[in-house]
């Protein structure tokens, strides 16, 4: 509301318009995510990056809104795990310092790739290839 009050500031065509059939739409993935998410101890950006793709929402914005959901859930569990004395430190650095490196190296290698051929194909490659990851790695390992 408040973009288009002040003459549409920062309005881009794929911004999701939150009126009508489109915020119930929403408001129920929203729902259904979040309860799926939870019942399999997934992260919500499993489960919304594909959902926000089908609506239209650029490869970009949805990694990133996938990212920023999964870091809420994950700092509920670390703190739970440190509060009950279960956290094994030296082996949390060690993922941290990892994990940090291959974004770093992910991020440069997927803007090179974008400014060379204009696309964001890439993103929605590796998004599927992570739920397809997801979806056989979390019943193999949880069982």
């Amino acid at each position: 509301m408040l973009k288009k009050k002040f003459q549409n500031i920062n309005l881009v065509e794929s911004d999701l318009k939150f009126e009508g059939k489109t915020l119930w739409i929403v408001l129920f993935l929203a729902f259904m995510g979040g309860w799926v998410a939870g019942a399999l101890g997934l992260g919500g950006g499993s489960i919304f990056n594909p959902l926000l793709l089908s609506m239209g929402v650029p490869p970009k914005v949805s990694s990133a809104t996938g990212m920023y959901l999964v870091t809420f859930s994950k700092i509920c569990a670390c703190l739970i795990y440190f509060l009950s004395g279960e956290l094994c430190m030296s082996f949390a650095i060690w993922i941290a310092a990892w994990s940090t490196f291959g974004s770093v190296i992910g991020l440069f290698l997927t803007n090179i790739y974008m400014e060379k051929y204009g696309r964001q194909s890439i993103l929605v490659f590796f998004l599927t290839f992570v739920l397809g990851l997801s979806c056989i790695g979390v019943p193999y390992f949880g069982y």
